[in-house]
């Protein structure tokens, strides 16, 4: 079941960034890759895009626990503001949601999250950014109960190509 899940989702990211690569060319269209973790303890990877005209940063992709994830996320940015020449930082305020199976159980957990992110731009044509994220997160959903205490940071190392 964890392999079926795990192809499933490959499938589903190369479906998607074939998709997004149709709007090559078109501005303000990001696409990247990031490695996730989730209080350090889990690895992940997700695909990572930005869409021109919709203020809105998305991510889609899997976290490879004992209990493998599907997760997305999608953030505003409220400040995006440049710090020297290859350097910027964000702020922004968002939403997470994953989906775990564990043998036959099915547990959906949600909350909001707070990312905060230094970028640098390693070409001088904004051509590619590599960023890394923190985002405290409230995941106040998990299965069917609802627990205020359940607190955790989201961590983020990725790229995004802006062509």
């Amino acid at each position: 079941m964890k392999k079926r899940a795990l192809i499933l989702v490959a499938v589903g990211l190369l479906a998607l960034s074939v998709n997004a690569f149709a709007l090559k060319g078109t501005s303000d269209f990001g696409i990247g890759a990031e490695v996730t973790s989730i209080n350090f303890g889990s690895v992940g990877s997700m695909l990572t895009f930005h869409i021109p005209r919709v203020p809105l940063y998305f991510s889609v992709g899997a976290d490879f626990a004992d209990e493998p994830m599907i997760a997305a996320t999608v953030d505003y940015w409220f400040v995006n503001r440049p710090i020297g020449r290859s350097m910027s930082y964000y702020v922004g305020l968002g939403g997470y949601v994953g989906l775990a199976t564990a043998a036959s159980d099915v547990t959906l957990a949600a909350g909001p999250r707070l990312p905060l992110g230094a970028q640098l731009w390693l070409l001088e044509n904004d051509l590619l950014e590599v960023f890394l994220e923190v985002a405290p997160a409230w995941v106040l959903f998990t299965g069917s109960e609802i627990d205020p205490r359940n607190a955790h940071v989201q961590v983020a190392l990725g790229f995004r190509i802006w062509p």
